[in-house]
């Protein structure tokens, strides 16, 4: 199985990190809370607005995570499988 490679290219910590595949897609890894004593993350592929909107203002990032914190069932759907990819940093 071929692992895709990401590069950790932005961090907000407790919040997200966010990397970039060779391909030059965007994934972040969203820290979110399903259980109050319980913090997950889920890795999510930026669509290519998500990331034009991520790359003219860092904050829309910082939103993306709160509503993702919030709502986080409502973005289980485009959870990633890590074993499919190598997180660098």
């Amino acid at each position: 199985m071929n692992k895709t490679q990401l590069i950790q290219i932005d961090i907000e910590n407790w919040r997200f990190v966010l990397y970039e595949a060779p391909s030059k897609e965007w994934f972040g890894d969203f820290v979110y809370s399903p259980i109050s004593v319980v913090d997950l993350s889920m890795l999510i592929k930026l669509s290519d607005d998500e990331k034009l909107k991520a790359s003219k203002d860092r904050s829309f990032l910082i939103e993306l995570s709160e509503n993702i914190r919030n709502n986080h069932k409502t973005f289980l759907q485009r959870a990633l499988d890590r074993e499919l990819f190598i997180l660098d940093k």
